[in-house]
């Protein structure tokens, strides 16, 4: 019976054996039980099999367990095969696919590849060509972005010039659309929903350079879907064909130095109509991405009307070239300290700078609208990135405490260690389930009326990141704040991620006007 289940196991693989093994397919192949019925003709056996599911669990535990010696060969360098390492990545695949099949539904032990959002496919509806992207995403983010990452990192910290692009990227970005990686943020191209993809851009979190190489970053993810769901025909052809294509990448300008850009009806920077052309003036700051030598394209919110139309009617959106006559670039703006080179922050100045009027998206006073459809996906794709960072950072905790000794034991004996540990593990699940939450009524209601709930994930998951990496610093010392590890980076990006895309206290007044809202209605 252990042989028969054994030749069975073709039907019983999981995903992630599919894809990275494709050769392991039952294209062809009678069913499982037309196989099994004629077995049991031939060998004189009736066909229900007392404890299958047994045979099937011990043969998929085997697997698992000859998968992990594989792995372990490969790390001690004496293993024959060149893909050796890559088996250590269906291990925990292939032991959640026994414990399904013998109705267990947890495994206790560390998983060999970290990722705890394995189980909640079985808990949102998630396609199989999603899971199939998903298992395809780790492998690619473990067999080449991982060491990619270490590439990009020593280019950036040669002595020369911090604004040029690190090659690895480019030739990243080839792989990634060879194995149909690429622009998986857009529905329109990858047929995912939010939800499925939400999964997706939790794992590219994990690793600084990996949004880009799959051309999932912001902010050229938001500009494509403005382009997308609001340009002309021309303004498509003209740019968002070259974002796609990964080409070209842009920055979007909203944010204002001279006043409370939280509200953003306050912005000033003047878009005014002039016979056939639209011309700006203002100044900008926090144009994230416009340092970079690739940023061509410009999308600029500013006031279009006076003071006499509607609150929100008054503010537009326009393109403007990069290059055009009267964009000065004044400065790059810090993070505590880091420039964010090659991207950039910048400050921008607009002096008379004239654009065609067909450069308007959607037409004048249709900002805020656009603005709307634009940040909803965009900050659930950043949650769910910043879950990934949350996650690298209690894996790094975890290292260092399992490997560090003082006052004469393991910093993980410590209760003080484990208390942080499991306060990470469950902030984290937390958030990434409310976060999957506001997805998944993006995909059932619209993102209109899931405002509540992008609000309160946006609110809840970079506080809880910030919480986890914090203390992941703190397990390691000195170390945690110098550039041995790249906590200290990820600190200072979480705590600006709490200002921008709206800072906290914007997200929690909309929260608690509308709770107020539903509170009140419910009464009637």
């Amino acid at each position: 019976m252990m042989d028969l289940a054994y030749t069975c196991m073709i039907y019983h693989y999981p995903q992630e054996i599919k894809v990275i093994f494709p050769n392991h397919n039952n294209d062809g192949c009678p069913t499982e039980k037309e196989y099994i019925a004629r077995y049991c003709q031939h060998s004189h056996r009736p066909t229900n099999i007392p404890h299958w599911e047994f045979y099937l669990a011990l043969n998929l535990f085997r697997m698992a367990a000859i998968a992990q010696g594989v792995y372990a060969r490969s790390l001690q360098g004496n293993a024959s095969a060149e893909n050796a390492r890559i088996h250590g990545t269906v291990v925990q695949p292939l032991l959640r696919q026994a414990l399904r099949i013998i109705k267990m539904e947890t495994i206790s032990s560390q998983p060999v590849v970290k990722n705890s959002a394995g189980p909640i496919t079985d808990l949102f509806p998630v396609s199989e060509k999603a899971k199939e992207l998903l298992a395809k995403t780790k492998v690619f983010l473990k067999e080449h972005v991982l060491p990619g990452e270490k590439e990009y990192f020593e280019f950036m910290s040669k002595d020369k010039d911090a604004w040029q692009i690190p090659p690895i990227l480019e030739s990243l970005k080839k792989v990634a659309k060879e194995q149909g990686l690429w622009n998986l943020f857009l529905p329109a191209v990858s047929g995912l929903n939010q939800t499925e993809y939400a999964l997706i851009a939790e794992e590219t979190g994990r690793f600084f350079i990996a949004p880009e190489c799959l051309n999932c970053s912001a902010p050229d993810t938001g500009n494509m879907e403005v382009l997308h769901l609001y340009g002309s025909a021309q303004q498509k052809k003209d740019w968002l064909e070259p974002l796609l294509n990964g080409d070209i990448r842009s920055a979007f300008c909203m944010t204002e130095p001279a006043v409370a850009s939280s509200d953003a009806t306050n912005m000033e920077c003047e878009i005014r109509r002039d016979g056939e052309h639209y011309v700006i003036n203002g100044r900008k700051w926090w144009s994230s991405g416009a340092g970079d030598p690739r940023c061509k394209l410009l999308i600029v919110m500013g006031r279009s009307a006076d003071t006499q139309a509607p609150r929100h009617r008054r503010h537009s959106m326009i393109i403007v070239p990069m290059e055009t006559r009267g964009v000065k670039k004044i400065r790059s703006l810090t993070v505590f300290g880091y420039n964010d080179a090659p991207h950039g922050h910048l400050e921008i100045v607009f002096d008379n700078v004239r654009v065609p009027a067909s450069n308007m998206i959607l037409g004048e006073g249709r900002g805020f609208e656009i603005a709307q459809g634009r940040l909803g996906p965009g900050r659930i794709h950043h949650c769910m990135r910043t879950i990934g960072t949350a996650e690298r950072a209690l894996e790094l905790m975890c290292e260092r405490v399992t490997s560090r000794t003082a006052f004469g034991e393991l910093l993980a004996k410590k209760g003080m260690i484990q208390n942080d540990i499991a306060m990470s593990r469950v902030e984290i699940d937390q958030a990434r389930l409310m976060t999957l939450q506001a997805a998944r009524c993006i995909d059932c209601m619209g993102t209109k009326r899931a405002r509540k709930q992008i609000a309160m994930a946006k609110i809840a998951v970079p506080r809880m990141a910030q919480r986890v990496v914090d203390r992941a610093i703190q397990s390691y010392g000195g170390a945690g704040v110098s550039q041995d590890t790249p906590l200290a980076y990820m600190y200072a990006g979480l705590r600006t991620l709490r200002i921008a895309d709206g800072p906290d206290e914007v997200h929690l007044t909309a929260v608690a006007k509308q709770e107020l809202r539903e509170q009140m209605q419910s009464r009637l």
